[in-house]
């Protein structure tokens, strides 16, 4: 073999592979021509469109859910403070009730010990 008929055997090979593209192009060309892709195009538009107004839904419920979060955060806050005022309030009064109440009652040393409770024996009534 010499190295003309090799090139055109190589050529010919090559020329068989274009048509094979060449047929593949033809049929997507074809599914274009006949609205499949019209189809997809218009299928992915309506899931932007839905995807949209779910994404706006959402805005919606965050920006009002957070307005209200926010109201609860600050009367919450309120809240702590008077709890807290209350808190230092009751404490300050139970240091004076035990400081009063020390300085009447005698130490629990000096009491004398309470009396011993009586154990009494109940009797018993007859069998029948």
């Amino acid at each position: 073999m010499t190295v003309g008929i090799m090139s055109q055997l190589l050529l010919a090979i090559l020329c068989g592979g274009v048509i094979v593209q060449t047929v593949r192009l033809m049929r997507r060309l074809r599914m274009v021509a006949d609205g499949q892709l019209g189809e997809a195009v218009t299928a992915l538009d309506a899931a932007t469109r839905e995807a949209r107004t779910v994404l706006s839904g959402l805005r919606q419920a965050l920006g009002g859910d957070g307005a209200a979060v926010a109201r609860e955060v600050m009367a919450a806050r309120e809240l702590s403070e008077e709890l807290r005022m209350m808190i230092g309030i009751a404490d300050a009064m139970a240091e004076r009730l035990s400081g009063a109440g020390s300085a009447e009652a005698p130490a629990p040393e000096m009491l004398p010990p309470p009396p011993a409770p009586k154990r009494t024996r109940k009797a018993k009534a007859p069998a029948p």
